[in-house]
């Protein structure tokens, strides 16, 4: 069973992200770590305008342009030692001709587990 949390970001009240992140416990999601991890991904998908999960996790972070999502990721997930996935993401921009991205995906994006594909059954 894994825990899933959403994480929530707005940028200047013009940029808004929803992003979900699953752990394989509800102690993981609770740690420090974890909530900092969620809220910088956030920001990154506020800020980079990622088209994907993988083209997420191979930016370079917007907090630390040193590391990669993907290595802040498996580096958090050695940390925890649980398995943590991306699950999906929606990023909403005021500056946006209407009726583009005005709802979140209808399915799920399929989850990365660090980096690599996970199937989505």
């Amino acid at each position: 069973m894994s825990a899933r949390i959403i994480e929530s970001y707005l940028h200047q009240r013009r940029v808004g992200v929803l992003v979900e992140i699953s752990a394989e416990s509800d102690f993981a999601t609770f740690t420090d770590e974890f909530k900092t991890f969620a809220r910088n991904v956030a920001m990154q998908i506020a800020a980079m305008s990622p088209t994907s999960i993988s083209e997420l996790l191979q930016q370079a972070s917007v907090i630390d342009p040193e590391v990669s999502v993907a290595r802040s990721l498996e580096l958090l997930a050695s940390k925890l030692q649980e398995h943590i996935h991306i699950v999906r993401y929606v990023r909403w921009d005021t500056n946006s001709p209407l009726g583009v991205a005005t709802e979140p995906p209808r399915s799920p994006a399929p989850a990365l587990q660090a980096g690599r594909s996970v199937d989505a059954a």
